[in-house]
């Protein structure tokens, strides 16, 4: 079987679907880092180690959103097209902290999707 591997430092600019972005004339891009699968996982096992034997929902849900905003955080390089206020906002963290909850969701997703993707599926 042939291993395949990735340059840990490949980026990927990804234009959300949320609200018709992808239609606007000013599109919201999100730069992000190739994320391995074994990456998603760590993220998966921190969650875990974090609720375990945890019954508080309120807490689990605290836990969550920690993880959550560390795998966005520490995988998104940038972010462009994307206006708080009358001005553009570049940092991972502010937009984090500024987005709809479900674009956050989106783009999580879509970090974890590109750990799928073949090397000739992510030149293409």
């Amino acid at each position: 079987m042939a291993i395949i591997s990735f340059d840990k430092d490949t980026v990927i600019d990804y234009a959300p679907v949320y609200n018709g972005n992808r239609d606007s004339d000013n599109p919201c891009i999100v730069r992000m880092k190739f994320v391995p699968y074994s990456k998603v996982q760590h993220y998966t096992r921190l969650l875990a180690a974090k609720t375990k034997g945890v019954n508080d929902h309120l807490k689990v849900s605290e836990a969550a959103q920690f993880v959550q905003k560390k795998q966005f955080v520490e995988n998104v390089e940038g972010v462009s097209g994307y206006c708080i206020e009358g001005r553009e906002a570049t940092d991972a963290e502010e937009f984090y902290e500024t987005a709809d909850s479900d674009l956050i969701i989106e783009i999580i997703q879509a970090m974890e999707s590109t750990s799928r993707l073949t090397e000739g599926q992510r030149k293409n």
